[in-house]
């Protein structure tokens, strides 16, 4: 995974973690691999991935069960998804106001580009 020098590579981590579980490519219940096994696949320290873990269960998505591993929570697709879909939504009209675009032109310009699909 190729990091953004902008943005906590422990966030970033977590980030990735949280899309895989809305994608299904890590199901609700399920183990993650060990905090080991995490440092060799995203090739960072111990401590960043302790942090990305700390994170996501701070966020109630996963569940750590000492000696036994990390879980996915259950429902935590439905809620994840719910939240990075807002966050999406918030940027983005954000970012159009930022650049001096007023609700009706941002209304007219996804209507567009949605029709355009």
């Amino acid at each position: 995974m190729k990091f953004n020098d902008n943005i906590p590579i422990y966030l970033q981590i977590a980030n990735d973690i949280k899309e895989k579980v809305i994608s299904g490519q890590i199901k609700e219940s399920e183990k993650l691999p060990s905090i080991r096994e995490y440092c060799s696949i995203y090739e960072v320290t111990s401590l960043t991935m302790q942090r990305a873990m700390q994170h996501l269960e701070s966020d109630g998505i996963i569940r750590t069960k000492k000696g036994i591993g990390i879980f996915v929570m259950e429902n935590s697709r439905q809620i994840l998804k719910e939240d990075m879909i807002q966050a999406q939504v918030t940027e983005f009209i954000t970012r159009m106001k930022n650049m001096g675009l007023h609700k009706d032109m941002i209304l007219k310009l996804l209507k567009e580009a949605l029709d355009n699909e």
